[in-house]
């Protein structure tokens, strides 16, 4: 079963409607949101009536309703929970951090740090040890190489000198 061009066009447009909707609630909802809360709770927040905040008439006699959210809760109700809210970023790290000693950390982190700034000072020595050794090596085998290229070079001059000697008799 194939559907026309214009069938397509309309059914698109009946789609991209209730996705731009769905978007800007998305948006609204995510402009919104608090310390602690994540893409699961932005959910949560979007409207879930499919006309979103129109009114519509309920009666028989085509009145709107008085309210346009009726089962709106209030706090003031007994039995009904406030809710919990997230805390928040400066509380947590204030939390963390708990009573310091300075005198008593001071000193531990000073310790510390010495301690790391010797490894640190060990291991670059143990590196520029380990790249002056490569530097040798490396000046060793030019040498080498230098040395096995001068030999080759005679051994060649030696032969050419032999051919020589060998046409002339």
């Amino acid at each position: 079963m194939t559907r026309g061009v214009v069938a397509c066009k309309k059914r698109w447009y009946k789609i991209n409607k209730t996705v731009a909707q769905f978007a800007s609630c998305y948006d609204q909802a995510s402009r919104n949101i608090r310390s602690g809360t994540n893409a699961d709770d932005i959910k949560d927040q979007l409207p879930t009536q499919s006309g979103g905040s129109k009114r519509t008439k309920v009666s028989a006699t085509g009145a709107y309703p008085s309210s346009s959210n009726p089962e709106t809760q209030l706090a003031d109700e007994p039995g009904v929970d406030s809710p919990v809210r997230p805390q928040g970023s400066k509380k947590s790290k204030r939390k963390g951090k708990g009573k310091v000693q300075m005198s008593e950390d001071f000193s531990e982190k000073k310790s510390s740090i010495v301690k790391k700034l010797f490894l640190m000072e060990d291991i670059k020595n143990v590196r520029e040890n380990e790249l002056m050794d490569r530097e040798k090596e490396r000046e060793e085998e030019r040498e080498h190489r230098a040395k096995i290229m001068t030999i080759k070079e005679n051994e060649l001059q030696i032969q050419a000198a032999m051919k020589e000697q060998e046409l002339k008799t």
